[in-house]
């Protein structure tokens, strides 16, 4: 039985959301920054009197076509803050976006319980970290090689990034597997994604047509909400005028066997989730 942060997550159970908070300015999607604290409760609230099942909070951009690197100390105070803040007046799970072992210790020690790592665990502090608050984890497919990106290569990074994470201490039955879209690119120059030699946009359809190849039985997270491979497909470079993709990709991953959906359109999501799952015969909230 998958659980995260204590929440049922699997085929057998509703599509679950997560909500998406960033409290970087310098984020690519204008409407989800919260830059104070005050902005982070109300949206957090918002979030929950929605329906979200978690909220995921980040502090420092990690878009791969950009390079805006913040040090940890920042990163940290800012989302300490934010963690603190929205467990203050919220009942659901936080869940923090770092890939800085210091930045994820901090978050957990505020109150968070789910470690959201875009680099699948590439610090090395993170077994300490693992091992010390046995956190919920999303790992994220992610490599230091030049690959292909496609479905095989995809599976078989997953695989190692979780064993890696077993080998830590983190329970098998709460981790759930992230086949980052958007992260698989043959260009940029931040440092988080993974080199490939495909063109990323065509990667990303495919994977999510193939999601039930990719995730070795864990439970899946797509987090497709307004990325550039939406725009590159739609011919739409402004964030702000892709919702009605999302909303599009998002009905295809639950379709194709996603678990949690993180998004920053929790109602318009929930209601694509909604007649996705109608439509795949999958059990409705």
């Amino acid at each position: 039985m998958y659980r995260t942060a204590g929440i049922r997550v699997g085929p057998d159970q509703p599509v679950r959301t997560m909500g998406i908070i960033n409290t970087s300015p310098e984020s690519y999607y204008a409407s989800s920054i919260h830059d104070t604290i005050e902005k982070v409760r109300d949206a957090a609230l918002e979030m929950e009197s929605q329906g979200a099942d978690f909220i995921d909070v980040g502090g420092a951009s990690t878009a791969p076509y950009r390079d805006r690197a913040i040090s940890e100390d920042v990163e940290a105070a800012r989302v300490v803050a934010a963690v603190a803040a929205i467990c203050e007046c919220c009942s659901i799970p936080v869940s923090v976006d770092t890939y800085r072992s210091g930045v994820a210790a901090k978050a957990l020690e505020a109150g968070a319980l789910i470690l959201n790592d875009i680099t699948g665990l590439a610090d090395t502090g993170m077994d300490r970290v693992i091992s010390r608050y046995e956190p919920s984890l999303v790992l994220c497919a992610h490599s230091n090689r030049i690959v292909s990106g496609d479905v095989s290569d995809t599976t078989a990074i997953i695989c190692d990034i979780v064993q890696r994470a077993i080998s830590y201490g983190a329970n098998p039955d709460n981790i759930v597997v992230d086949p980052a879209i958007g992260f698989f690119r043959d260009e940029g120059s931040a440092p988080h994604h993974t080199r490939i030699t495909n063109e990323w946009h065509r990667r990303d359809a495919s994977i999510i047509a193939n999601l039930n190849h990719i995730s070795g039985d864990y439970p899946i997270l797509v987090s497709v909400s307004n990325k550039s491979f939406i725009g590159r497909l739609l011919d739409k470079p402004d964030p702000l005028d892709r919702m009605a993709g999302s909303l599009a990709a998002e009905s295809a991953a639950v379709m194709c066997g996603a678990d949690i959906i993180r998004t920053h359109h929790i109602p318009e999501s929930l209601d694509a989730i909604k007649v996705a799952s109608a439509i795949a015969g999958r059990h409705i909230a």
